[in-house]
């Protein structure tokens, strides 16, 4: 019985090493692929959260222009160190140097790597700007897809 015992003992370990060798050698490709996954991955999300920084600090700046008196709603998007501003007046009060002054020291006040407030009460600017924030928001497009659009949106408000 010693003998048989012996022979199977034989014949597991010659089943067994090659099943351990071939196994042990595809569990470290497939490390490898997941490595270079989650490489890639963490590229993504870098783009993304530089892109949620821009969109935390353009809703911030929103948000302070909202808050100030005779302006029912704001849209704003942040280029550089710039910031354009798009406002909807609360009915009876317009757009004025005095209104146009206090966003700006209020925008420069709050974010100081602001260095140009450009404001406008013009609808389709105004419009524009929400379509560019909602697409960010969704993820639709990056802000990079949006450089252009922004650019153009700044030169007509300069």
């Amino acid at each position: 019985m010693g003998r048989n015992r012996w022979k199977a003992v034989k014949c597991l370990l010659l089943i067994l090493i090659p099943m351990v060798l071939v196994l042990g050698c595809t569990a470290k490709n497939d490390e490898d692929e997941l490595v270079e996954e989650d490489i890639e991955e963490d590229i993504t999300l870098d783009v993304s959260a530089q892109d949620r920084e821009i969109l935390i600090r353009s809703e911030n700046i929103s948000d302070m222009v909202v808050n100030l008196y005779g302006i029912d709603n704001a849209s704003s998007i942040i280029f550089n160190d710039m910031v354009a501003i798009a406002l909807e007046m609360a009915e009876g009060n317009t757009l004025t140097e005095d209104v146009r002054m206090m966003i700006r020291d209020t925008v420069m006040e709050n974010d100081q790597a602001i260095k140009e407030v450009l404001i406008t009460d013009n609808k389709k600017i105004f419009d524009q700007l929400e379509e560019i924030i909602l697409s960010l928001l969704s993820g639709e497009k990056s802000y990079d897809d949006h450089v252009v659009d922004i650019s153009r949106i700044i030169e007509k408000l300069k």
